[in-house]
C-alpha cells in the first residue's frame, strides 16, 4: 500500500526528530517552526485557494475569515457565470458611530455610489464595473460598492494552520519542512551556526523543487496548448 497523500504536521515533526536523532523535549519548538513553513507554503507556493460564501452587510462590508492571509478574488454569480468585482483604491473604508451604532455617513463619502467615467465612447476607458471592492487589512474587512445585503464568493489564501484541529499538508512537501526546521535550528544549536547559510540554501532549493513541480506543465497540457495555436489555414 502506498503512503497517504496527506500527512499531519505533528507527524512530520515526529519523523524529523527520529531522522536526526533529536530529543522530543523540543518537539513544540520544532512544531512552531513547521507551522510557519506551512503558512509560507500556502502564501507563496501553493496554488490552492479557499472558496467561501461571504455575506455583504447592509453597510457594504465583508468580514474577512479568521484564517485569511491573502486575497485572490471576489465575485458573485449572474446568469450562471462568475461576475468578478473590480478593485478600486478610492473606496472610503471608514465607518461612523451614531448613537452607539456603526453606520456609514454620506457626509464623509462612506457608502456613496461611485460615479463611473464614460466607457462607451471613443474616449472611454476599461475597468468600469457595477461592483467594486477594497480590502482593509487593518480592520480585516472588505468594503464593497454596488451591492448590499447580498452574498458573494471570496477566494482567499489560508494560513493552512488549524488552531483547534489537526493540520494536514501534502506529503510531498515534507522535505521542505525538514530543511526549514534544520535551517531554523541553527539559531539555537551551536554546532550548526557555521552551516546556517548552507542550510538556508538547502531550504531554498527544496522550495524551488516543489514550486517547479506545482507549476510545471505535463505532456498533455503542452500538447493541448500547441494544438490550440494551430489553424487549418495560414494566419496573416
Amino acid at each position: 500500500m502506498a503512503t497517504p497523500a496527506q500527512i499531519s504536521v505533528n507527524e512530520v515533526v515526529s519523523r524529523y526528530l527520529f531522522k536526526y536523532k533529536l530529543s522530543t523535549d523540543d518537539a513544540f519548538i520544532y512544531l512552531e517552526h513547521a507551522c510557519n513553513c506551512v503558512r509560507d507554503f500556502h502564501l507563496y507556493d501553493s496554488p490552492n485557494v479557499v472558496p467561501a460564501k461571504v455575506t455583504i452587510t447592509a453597510l457594504g462590508i465583508i468580514e474577512m475569515p479568521q484564517d485569511m492571509v491573502g486575497f485572490n478574488e471576489l465575485y458573485k454569480f449572474i446568469d450562471g457565470v462568475k461576475w468578478p468585482f473590480t478593485f478600486n483604491d478610492n473606496i472610503i473604508t471608514t465607518t461612523t458611530i451614531i448613537g452607539g451604532v456603526e453606520t456609514r455617513d454620506a457626509d464623509y463619502g462612506e457608502g456613496e455610489a461611485i460615479v463611473d467615467p464614460k466607457s462607451d465612447t471613443y474616449g472611454g476607458i476599461g475597468g468600469v464595473n457595477d461592483y467594486y471592492y477594497k480590502p482593509d487589512w487593518k480592520s480585516r474587512r472588505i468594503f464593497v460598492e454596488g451591492t448590499i445585503n447580498d452574498t458573494a464568493v471570496l477566494l482567499y489564501t489560508t494560513s493552512g494552520v488549524e488552531l483547534t484541529g489537526t493540520t494536514y499538508i501534502p506529503e510531498f512537501i515534507t522535505p521542505m519542512l525538514d530543511s526549514y526546521m534544520l535551517w531554523k535550528s541553527s539559531y539555537w544549536i551551536p554546532t550548526l551556526v557555521r552551516e546556517r547559510g548552507m542550510l538556508e540554501k538547502d531550504y531554498k532549493n527544496a522550495e524551488a523543487k516543489i514550486r517547479n513541480l506545482i507549476n510545471g506543465m505535463g505532456y498533455n497540457e503542452w500538447k493541448d496548448l500547441l494544438l490550440s495555436l494551430t489553424t487549418q489555414a495560414p494566419l496573416r
